[in-house]
């Protein structure tokens, strides 16, 4: 998973002294990787100022309009004549500014257009006081009309002393600190969830660059002993080893300060309100969610417990969601108030009228939240943070932290105590390792003394003895580091990977692939040389799909919590895919040609899907495209060595149509079916010409794929060649006749070739019959075949297809 870092938020918990662009790349090869890295304040560009207000009238020919002249730090103290329709404007006040050739949002919507001269009744307009929407600032300022920065409280700045308030025409990036910063987009892996928090990740920074870490664990406040504390009781022991809640009375709740505004931005994360930022913030800063509730409306004590059947909850995001026995949640004596780890509930949320807050801080199941969340298609980034394993002995930081904000910025008093249900003594784990391993496994050489420098660095407790060394894992590894190897993947990393040499361990061997790799590689290359475009879809498919292609939802294995209703069932076929990608771009490419590789995966009772590997081709927008894909089939079959096939009609099937679709067997073994879908299906997908499909069993096909191929020469002597046209029963296929034809004439060592050129059924003919003609070639490796030798071959043709199928020479 990936997380936004704020670089100059990073810098506040560890000297940096690199670029952005220096720190990225030390830090991917040591540590979690920097993907990209991003503006802050994207529409912010340095013709955005900071101005002041300095004369303020009545516009002469407009009510609802008044002329600002705004200093914007011009030479010579010119003021800028601006027309404007901001009522909230005062003398004095400090504002966003839009110089001519700026790029602005109107009213906030829209794309950005460039600011020109103007004259808006009769009025000169040489620029633009911004409102905050208007320059990508909505979420931080959304109550303004026009943009005033709050020197008191939004910035910090000192009205009367003027202490700190940069000068008029500094652009507002600089004001804001958005051009000394920038949001990095770090990928996270799933076993390092102590780095999805500034702290964590300062401390992988400090330890990769050897700089000081100077952040410093929060501490409680001198807490007197007390019976009005919260009242907590964790019934769901397992799902919840640890709870803890603190109560604040008399907070002040309303906007936060800049500087917790801009953290929470630079995160990708809405400000809403001191409260509200403060629990986000810490979890930002220490990966260690916390949840504030709303004191007055959480009735008698907290139980942390699992669902009941039918329970119901109306979460922050303003939905509700049916419960069963396995969601774990936080409830007071009358109703739930939280999914435990994933959301709080909307009536126990934290208002402008909220004056007294209960804080919590736990520790809860990996597993439990993970599947809790997935069975109520809820997610959040306490949710991802949870689901991944947080200690123990992680809520106490995040508590202590959360009271010190809530204090700072909220007020308030600090009610009774801490309470802290479940926790016992924490034991970390310890592992060994030797020097000779970690140099063995490394391949390289590093000192003792740095070995154990490295670890300690990044939060270990070591001790050597001789050449052993005992590391003590720090409580926020306790997820991630489970045996001795595992330190010297630390001491490897702090390496670097790209100062680690190259070199390939004598007398290993590649692992030779597996047939079905092999083939299901040479497919792919096979069918995009034949001109195909191979396609890419989920394996889950909606029951709308499948009933557009006649396939039973009913038999097939649904998800019990699918991300949406396209994605419920798992597919036993590609062709419903297949159709649904072409449907989606018939529009733009009126011909078609796909395949895909995938698995589908069939039901079995009381067990896991049986997946099996199948092969899918459509083909659309070309004349008789049942013909292309017959055509394909058999080139694929070919390459892969499959000989002896035998087609036969398929009739029966009301997905295929029932004159336009055959099978081929290979040693009695389905391998291909190759056609055109029904008319009726077709018109659901809204084909207006047919469409040609192929439906082959890959996993069942490999096994008859030969791996060697006969070359033949080509014949050094002419060919013989004749045509012949018989009359047969209107229901064998050419495929029967050929094969006949090779049959009759046994052993021989001529070469037979056989090449099908027309089929006719009409007037001249009896209904039951047709006439099939066909070309022959007859070739021997060592001479010129004679006229009577040939004659003699037409002969023994002849009389094998009257003996099989009754047939009659056509002249």
């Amino acid at each position: 998973m990936n997380t936004l870092v704020s670089y100059d938020w990073l810098k506040e918990y560890v000297k940096l002294k690199e670029t952005p662009e220096e720190f990225a790349r030390r830090i991917s090869l040591s540590g979690p990787a920097v993907e990209k890295i991003l503006p802050l304040y994207p529409e912010l560009g340095d013709k955005i100022v900071l101005g002041q207000i300095a004369e303020l009238k009545q516009h002469p020919n407009a009510d609802k309009l008044k002329i600002v002249k705004v200093d914007v730090g011009a030479d010579g103290g010119a003021l800028l004549h601006i027309v404007c329709g901001g009522s909230n404007l005062e003398l004095g006040q400090y504002v966003a500014v839009a110089l001519l050739g700026a790029k602005v949002r109107w009213h906030g919507q829209g794309e950005p257009v460039v600011l020109e001269p103007a004259e808006i009744r009769g009025e000169k307009s040489e620029g633009m006081i911004c409102a905050s929407s208007e320059i990508g600032l909505g979420e931080a300022f959304p109550n303004s009309d026009r943009m005033i920065l709050d020197v008191g409280h939004e910035l910090g700045w000192d009205k009367q002393t003027k202490k700190s308030i940069p000068k008029t025409g500094t652009p507002l990036n600089d004001v804001l600190g958005g051009s000394d910063d920038v949001a990095m987009d770090i990928e996270v892996t799933s076993n390092r969830v102590d780095c999805m928090g500034m702290v964590g990740m300062a401390r992988e920074a400090a330890a990769i660059l050897n700089r000081p870490f100077n952040w410093k664990e929060p501490k409680f406040p001198k807490l007197q002993a007390s019976s009005s504390k919260p009242q907590v009781k964790i019934s769901a022991k397992k799902e919840c080893p640890r709870y803890m809640a603190a109560k604040i009375s008399g907070v002040k709740v309303g906007p936060s300060p800049w500087w917790l505004k801009r953290r929470l931005m630079s995160a990708g994360l809405r400000p809403i309100n001191n409260i509200v930022d403060i629990s986000n913030f810490v979890m930002l800063e220490l990966a260690q969610p916390t949840h504030i509730f709303d004191s007055a409306t959480v009735k008698g004590g907290i139980d942390v417990r699992l669902s009941r059947f039918g329970e119901k909850i109306q979460a922050l995001d303003g939905k509700t969601y049916e419960l069963d026995e396995t969601i774990l949640l936080i409830a007071d004596d009358e109703k739930p108030i939280a999914v435990a780890g994933v959301m709080g509930g909307e009536q126990t949320g934290v208002t402008l009228n909220t004056t007294d807050v209960i804080i919590e801080s736990a520790a809860f199941d990996p597993v439990c939240i993970r599947r809790g969340a997935r069975k109520i298609n809820l997610q959040s980034d306490a949710q991802l943070r949870f689901e991944k394993g947080l200690s123990t002995a992680s809520p106490p930081v995040a508590m202590a932290r959360t009271i010190q904000l809530v204090l700072e910025l909220a007020g308030g008093k600090l009610e009774g105590g801490i309470t802290d249900v479940g926790q016992t003594k924490y034991k970390p784990q310890s592992f060994s390792t030797t020097v000779d391993e970690v140099d063995s496994l490394i391949g390289i050489k590093v000192p003792k003394t740095e070995m154990v420098d490295r670890l300690r660095r990044l939060g270990f407790k070591v001790g050597v003895t001789g050449k052993t060394i005992k590391a003590e894992v720090p409580w926020w590894r306790d997820h991630d580091i489970e045996l001795g190897r595992d330190l010297v993947e630390e001491i490897a990393r702090i390496e670097g990977y790209a100062n680690i040499p190259g070199v390939i361990p004598f007398g290993l061997r590649p692992r030779p692939m597996s047939p079905e790799l092999v083939w299901e590689r040479n497919a792919r290359e096979i069918l995009k040389g034949a001109g195909l475009s191979e396609i890419y879809s989920y394996s889950f498919v909606s029951k709308d799909l499948l009933a557009k292609a006649d396939y039973d939802a009913s038999v097939l294995l649904r998800v019990q919590n699918p991300l949406t209703a396209d994605f419920e069932y798992m597919r036993t076929t590609l062709l419903p895919s297949a159709l649904q990608v072409a449907a989606e771009n018939a529009e733009r490419f009126s011909e078609q040609r796909l395949f895909e590789i995938a698995n589908v995966y069939y039901p079995q009772s009381g067990n896991l899907p049986d997946e099996q590997l199948e092969l899918s081709m459509l083909f659309l927008g070309m004349p008789e495209p049942w013909r292309a894909a017959k055509g394909c089939v058999e080139h694929l079959l070919d390459e892969m060595g499959i000989t002896d096939v035998e087609w036969k009609r398929l009739d029966n099937d009301a997905f295929w149509h029932p004159g336009h679709t055959v099978q081929a067997f290979a040693k009695g073994n389905l391998v291909a079916t190759v056609g055109e879908l029904s008319p009726k299906f077709a018109k659901n997908f809204k084909f207006d010409s047919p469409v040609g499909l192929v439906d082959i069993p890959f996993e069942a096909m490999v096994p008859l794929a030969s791996g060697s191929r006969t070359y033949i020469p080509l014949p050094a002597f002419p060919e013989a060649k004749r045509d012949l046209a018989v009359v047969v029963d209107f229901r064998v296929e050419f495929d029967d006749i050929a094969r006949e034809i090779v049959r009759a004439n046994g052993h021989s060592p001529i070469r037979f070739g056989v090449e099908w050129f027309d089929t006719y059924r009409g007037d001249k003919l009896p209904l039951d019959k047709k006439s099939v003609a066909m070309h022959l070639t007859f070739s021997a490796p060592d001479r010129t075949l004679e006229s009577s030798e040939v004659d003699g071959l037409m002969e023994n043709i002849v009389l094998g297809l009257k003996e099989k199928f009754k047939a009659e020479v056509r002249a």
